[in-house]
């Protein structure tokens, strides 16, 4: 009986096997984003910047006084040579009087001991002594000519008066500011760019296109007017551009410095880089933790591989530089790059 339960059993597991179908293992291309990988020479990059003015002064006088005339108020537009403070002349006026006679008596002086001297009615030494006291006389008589010229201050361009540091009737040193003065109609752009973007400035005839936040829709043209080659500190190159845009009116668009704008920045680099060069998006180039190094996916067929590359310098719009590891034509993942693995099987979807 005992053989007659075994028999079933042993059969039941069998006729079980036969009953299972045999598993199959199915393998699923990922869907990824491609792009054919081109050669560019024009690169296009964004900054932010602030206006500056390009003439700015805070005015002083250089004596010492009370002031007795300051006839501008913040805001106001001012001209080349018009008053714009003065002080009390009258000590100054008094050591001008003073010098003036005594420069006089010893020109006077000295043209008496010339005459002598022709007689030899005096000696050589005296007459010098005559002339050394002219000399003195002389140098003191223009600084106190000086002296009267500077108890006016002018303005020494066409601008306007950004802030005024003192009041009427206060009494002020020499070298203490006054005003502060702008020429509202010549300014100039300022911004930082990284390092790494220091060899687009070597680009023949960079352009730039400035849109001011205050008059957003407007946008102008401008050039480089100078930038330093080394970032002194780390934290940039500071470049300096100017609008010479022809539909820029002034009295239309009103920008004074402080303004923030936004800049358009376009390089062609052709001439820089060689002609293996190549540019990729951004989102295709990803890194190892444990190094340096920078990779791509290569698609190969229906596979990816992974290939190491040389970024040159971001470029801006999301792309990169690319100096080696990549051919024109060649195709690779642009989304994505982080879940695939080495001879995966990958499906293109559309864009």
């Amino acid at each position: 009986m005992k053989k007659k339960y075994g028999f079933v059993l042993v059969a039941a597991i069998l006729l079980a096997g036969c009953g299972q179908k045999k598993e199959t293992k199915v393998t699923t291309a990922r869907p990824v984003k491609t792009t054919i990988v081109e050669s560019r020479s024009v690169i296009r990059k964004d900054f932010s910047g602030i206006v500056e003015a390009v003439e700015y002064v805070k005015l002083a006088f250089r004596v010492s006084g009370q002031i007795i005339q300051l006839p501008v108020i913040e805001g106001e537009k001012v001209k080349k040579g018009q008053l714009i403070a003065a002080i009390d002349p009258r000590d100054i006026a008094l050591q001008y009087a003073a010098t003036k006679s005594a420069y006089e008596t010893a020109a006077a002086q000295v043209e008496r001991n010339k005459r002598l001297l022709s007689r030899q009615a005096i000696s050589v030494q005296e007459y010098e002594i005559s002339l050394a006291n002219y000399q003195k006389a002389k140098s003191e008589y223009e600084l106190s000519v000086n002296n009267m010229r500077d108890t006016k201050l002018t303005a020494p361009f066409d601008g306007s008066i950004e802030k005024r540091l003192v009041e009427n009737y206060q009494r002020v040193n020499s070298g203490e500011g006054i005003v502060q003065l702008v020429n509202t109609r010549n300014l100039r752009i300022k911004f930082t760019i990284p390092d790494a973007y220091l060899y687009l400035l070597h680009a023949k005839d960079p352009r730039f296109l400035i849109e001011f936040d205050t008059f957003k829709g407007h946008v102008f043209q401008a050039k480089l007017e100078e930038y330093l080659d080394i970032s002194t500190d780390g934290t940039g190159i500071p470049v300096s551009i100017t609008i010479d845009d022809p539909t820029f009116d002034r009295d239309l668009y009103a920008v004074k410095p402080g303004f923030t704008c936004s800049i358009r920045f376009t390089a062609d680099v052709g001439p820089l880089v060689q002609d293996s060069w190549t540019i990729v998006p951004l989102s295709a180039v990803f890194g190892e933790s444990e190094g340096k190094k920078m990779y791509v996916w290569v698609v190969e067929g229906d596979k990816v591989h992974k290939r190491e590359i040389t970024v040159n310098a971001p470029t801006g719009e999301a792309q990169v530089l690319i100096s080696a590891g990549l051919k024109s034509g060649e195709k690779i993942v642009i989304a994505g790059v982080h879940q695939l693995v080495e001879g995966e099987t990958v499906k293109e979807i559309e864009k």
